[in-house]
């Protein structure tokens, strides 16, 4: 990873080419993404800004009107080759989500975990010491992990998820919503 970095760095001097850590406020709501897109945080050092996930993403907080409500974050701080990070760049990464999801996420109060992926589904799990077969991952779905908190369920959304279908901006809406909801941001609607 750090090699690749460097390599970033030379190829492409104007861009931020560091880790790239979670940005907004505590919230009640934290949505946790893969890692910083080559071309977008990487770029800019804001998590899913300048990239076609994160267009959708931030459109979709501003039609439910909670841009300035949530915690975005990723599992993986710096931008793997391929946006496709190693068990040890996850694993690596962990101590700094940690951190995020435990110490900057208000307690004893509401807490929801958007889970944009698979891996992030899991890396979460993993950082709060929770066996991820009692919790399997699949969109739309929502995890209960105690009495104020939740893991709510999407596919990442990707460029090439959305033009493959597999995700489409309805269920990326709704899945949302349903977070937003739990994280009592009363001020979300369709």
């Amino acid at each position: 990873m750090r090699a690749y970095q460097k390599h970033n760095r030379v190829r492409f001097p104007e861009y931020w080419n560091r880790p790239v850590y979670g940005s907004g406020p505590k919230s009640a709501l934290t949505i946790v993404g893969l890692a910083p897109g080559l071309h977008g945080a990487n770029k800019t050092g804001q998590p899913f800004t300048g990239d076609a996930s994160g267009d959708l993403l931030f459109r979709i907080l501003a039609e439910l009107g909670i841009t300035d409500d949530v915690r975005i974050t990723n599992v993986v701080k710096c931008a793997p080759p391929q946006n496709k990070p190693l068990t040890s760049e996850r694993k690596n990464c962990r101590k700094f989500l940690r951190l995020e999801l435990i110490d900057l996420t208000p307690q004893p109060e509401v807490n929801v975990l958007f889970c944009l992926g698979r891996i992030a589904h899991e890396e979460v799990l993993r950082t709060l010491d929770l066996p991820a077969a009692n919790f399997p991952f699949a969109h739309g779905v929502t995890h209960q992990l105690g009495a104020t908190q939740w893991v709510v369920d999407s596919y990442h959304c990707s460029r090439y998820n959305i033009q493959t279908n597999r995700l489409t901006e309805s269920m990326f809406r709704t899945a949302l919503q349903c977070a937003a909801q739990l994280a009592r941001l009363d001020h979300a609607h369709i």
